[in-house]
């Protein structure tokens, strides 16, 4: 585990560091994307198939990429919790607009996606997604 000082986040190791240092510098995020690619850089999976999983031209993200054939169930949690940081929603769950897919709804929940050992690097996405909210400023 490595502590950006500078980022106040923790990163999984260098190469997700350095990740996130090249796709910020090339994008120009806001926290939205910012959180997307903290929380896909934590794979080395999902970090080498970026751009597979983000549309770069129509900034926002490939939804059916939840189904592609190298997607773990590590790899699953990881780019949901990015789609959901994204989009606030679950949006590989409304692919066919006329019949949403309950199921696929379900695995976004916390209980689900947060049940791996990523889930310490899950809660520094959500760090980057809502810094306004983890100040500890003014708390009891």
């Amino acid at each position: 585990m490595i502590y950006s000082q500078c980022l106040n986040v923790y990163f999984r190791d260098t190469e997700h560091l350095q990740f996130y240092i090249d796709q910020a510098d090339r994008l120009n995020p806001d926290r939205y994307l910012k959180a997307l690619i903290y929380t896909l850089g934590i794979s080395p999976d999902t970090r080498r198939r970026f751009d597979a999983i983000y549309d770069f031209k129509g900034k926002t993200i490939v939804p059916e990429a939840i189904h592609s054939a190298w997607q773990t169930g590590g790899t699953l949690k990881v780019t949901r919790l990015a789609f959901q940081l994204f989009t606030d929603g679950t949006p590989s769950a409304f692919l066919n607009p006329d019949i949403p897919d309950i199921d696929e709804c379900m695995k976004y929940s916390v209980s689900d996606i947060f049940c791996c050992g990523y889930a310490p690097f899950f809660a520094e996405a959500i760090k980057i997604r809502y810094p306004e909210c983890m100040s500890t400023d003014g708390c009891f």
